[in-house]
């Protein structure tokens, strides 16, 4: 997202979010530079960030005391301990109370690639070239073989959430496979002409596939980038649990739409996707 360009007329949740960042930035003695960027909802902010030891980045966000844990809350801390994916680094962490919310900030190595997309969902083709696919192949490949307790551990227990959200009994596995995704892999947190996967806050044990599944639903409205999601990872959406991680994917896209204002002009793919799923899926 693009920072306003009107401050005056900001609401007071952007306000807050400006002031705990600058505390953030006296707190890690770093300098605020360029412009803020808000994240969903304006639950985060993030700014570039400079010292003596160079450029970072500083991300801020808050949580009512009852919401300020679990695994969302503590995702880039968790993070940390993953090798070999090109991601961002946690330098350092600062948390305070200001009741009746609880507050974190978290100085991170700077990445200087930028979004492939200031939306999660893809509007508009991108010139990617084969080493971009085959790196960001790699680093899926490398983060399923993470060892974490984050995420689901009841490999049932997803197909029927799935099969509740759709009003009917599916043919899904009894048992996906489960291994470690990124679970919010969206065209906001990929980069170009490098490969970084960013924000996570939602990482963790899910459905082979789940992070694959999730960028070809975000790439519907661009029909040869959704193909050519779907040929990098074809392997893992062509299968019974892939076919999971899609319709859990859709469900997720249209539950928002549904309740907000997010996706109006991907949910309708999103639901007609699902539909051939589920006529794939379906018990007759």
């Amino acid at each position: 997202m693009v920072a306003s360009r009107h401050r005056h007329s900001e609401s007071g949740q952007r306000r807050f979010l400006r002031r705990i960042l600058a505390e953030g930035s006296k707190r890690f003695g770093v300098a605020l530079t360029g412009d803020a960027v808000f994240g969903w909802h304006d639950r985060t902010i993030g700014s570039a960030a400079l010292s003596e030891q160079g450029r970072s980045w500083l991300r801020a966000t808050a949580e009512h005391h009852d919401w300020a844990s679990g695994e969302a809350w503590t995702g880039n801390r968790d993070a940390a301990a993953i090798r070999g994916v090109p991601k961002p680094v946690l330098i350092a962490r600062t948390e305070w109370d200001e009741p009746p919310v609880s507050i974190y900030v978290e100085l991170l190595t700077y990445v200087p690639d930028a979004p492939c997309s200031n939306s999660p969902e893809l509007t508009d083709s991108l010139a990617l070239p084969p080493s971009w696919w085959a790196d960001l192949r790699s680093a899926v490949d490398v983060l399923a073989g993470h060892s974490t307790p984050r995420g689901e551990h009841d490999p049932r227990a997803l197909a029927l959430r799935v099969e509740a959200f759709y009003g009917r009994p599916l043919d899904l596995p009894d048992t996906p496979i489960l291994r470690t995704e990124h679970t919010d892999l969206h065209w906001a947190n990929l980069t170009h002409p490098r490969v970084w996967l960013l924000d996570w806050e939602y990482w963790g044990s899910s459905p082979a596939g789940y992070g694959a599944a999730v960028l070809y639903l975000h790439s519907l409205l661009v029909p040869d980038i959704a193909a050519q999601v779907h040929d990098v990872f074809a392997d893992v959406l062509d299968t019974p649990t892939g076919r999971l991680a899609q319709l859990s994917a859709a469900a997720h896209i249209i539950h928002r739409a549904a309740r907000s204002d997010d996706y109006p002009a991907l949910a309708g793919p999103a639901r007609a996707h699902a539909a051939r799923l589920i006529q794939l899926a379906g018990r007759h």
